[in-house]
């Protein structure tokens, strides 16, 4: 059965992809339903409108011009754009103690994934599965994308319940993060969090970023597709060296772009929220294509198993970052933190660090968010490879 817009009608794809991405960006705004991304709205909405045939699915039959542009050339545009903070450097320097924690933690998400493949059977992609889960709970949704990109997993019927597990499951733990400090029978085991020993409390007064303006939206721009280049360049060259088919195109670009912000810091710092905004808006691009490619009933049958899979790994992560942080003497609120940083990224570990009265961990809890958008895509792409048959 043929959809009501054709493959061909691409103006008339384009302006269903772009109201889509902006309904999910309203309707986070709006909060309607709390705690969901707005990136999930979005999803939902172009899979339905692809189960009604009003839109063509882009896992059918016929190529989409307008969904391989996104996928060739918007997403691949995207990462650099998201990774305009991910100044190695400094988050060495003035993550403190921090870090340490919440490279075990990152180990741990490591660990689970893998004991996870072993036990939980979702499929012959349950290899994707895993790399991919390692990617988000390390560093985020824009190593979700790279990581699934890599592994040649955007356009399988599992990625939009991986998704909406990373956005639902995790959901539970980060609630359970905030409480865990409060525990009264873990408390007397770990000690209270003591400030003076955290040597990241730094205050430098940083330099605002630029105002968006012409010049600014198309620096970013500029340096980003110049980045693509360079990383699309070198992954194919990778890929011939180690005779693969595999995509490393974004996995380069994400060192590539991790190695030019640390060199060149003053001048990523200035367009690092306009190239920060920009990115998001090409990531919703890509999610609404991608929702477009979803098989709603794979979807349904698949959930319970990738549940299943991310509870066991977020499982032995806590119990491996709980173990090594009572053996190298870190308090609760530095583990919750730490692992909030993993799971969630700085977006919600800053939050959590102010929520429990330790202004000094706030900046820390930052870098090293951000530091999981580096290595997230690394770790991630590392553990599908390995696990692969």
């Amino acid at each position: 059965m043929g959809s009501l817009i054709s493959a061909d009608n691409h103006l008339a794809i384009w302006a269903v992809i772009m109201a889509s991405s902006a309904f999910g960006v309203y309707a986070e705004k709006k909060g309607w339903i709390k705690n969901i991304a707005g990136v999930m709205y979005t999803m939902v909405l172009t899979a339905i409108l692809a189960l009604i045939h009003f839109l063509p699915s882009a896992s059918g039959d016929k190529d989409v011009v307008v969904y391989d542009f996104v996928f060739d050339y918007v997403t691949p545009m995207a990462i650099p754009l998201l990774l305009f903070s991910a100044n190695i450097l400094k988050i060495i320097k003035e993550s403190g103690r921090l870090i340490v924690i919440y490279l075990i933690g990152a180990a741990g998400i490591v660990i689970g994934s893998i004991i996870s493949f072993f036990i939980v059977n979702v499929g012959p992609e349950t290899f994707k599965v895993a790399g991919v889960f390692v990617a988000t709970l390390v560093g985020g949704s824009v190593n979700f994308v790279a990581a699934s990109e890599t592994l040649d997993f955007s356009t399988s019927s599992l990625f939009t319940t991986t998704m909406a597990v990373d956005n639902f499951g995790i959901q539970f733990y980060l609630i359970f993060l905030f409480y865990l400090p409060f525990i009264k029978v873990l408390q007397k085991y770990y000690p209270e969090l003591d400030a003076k020993n955290n040597n990241a409390a730094i205050e430098e007064t940083e330099e605002p970023g630029e105002k968006p303006s012409i010049g600014s939206i198309t620096y970013a721009i500029a340096i980003s597709a110049l980045i693509t280049f360079a990383g699309s360049w070198l992954g194919g060259l990778l890929a011939q060296l180690f005779n693969t088919t595999a995509n490393l195109s974004l996995l380069v670009i994400t060192i590539l772009m991790a190695i030019v912000v640390s060199t060149f810091p003053k001048i990523f710092k200035k367009l690092e929220d306009i190239a920060f905004s920009l990115g998001m808006s090409m990531l919703y691009i890509f999610l609404a294509v991608v929702g477009a490619a979803s098989n709603l009933k794979d979807v349904f049958l698949a959930g319970p198993g990738i549940l299943i899979f991310a509870t066991l790994t977020l499982l032995i992560q806590f119990i491996i970052i709980m173990f090594f942080g009572k053996i190298f003497k870190f308090s609760l609120k530095e583990i919750a933190i730490a692992s909030c940083a993993n799971v969630s990224g700085p977006t919600l570990s800053a939050p959590m660090a102010a929520s429990f009265n330790a202004k000094n961990m706030v900046t820390p809890a930052v870098l090293v968010g951000i530091l999981g958008y580096v290595i997230g895509t690394i770790l991630g792409v590392s553990v599908g490879f390995w696990l692969a048959p």
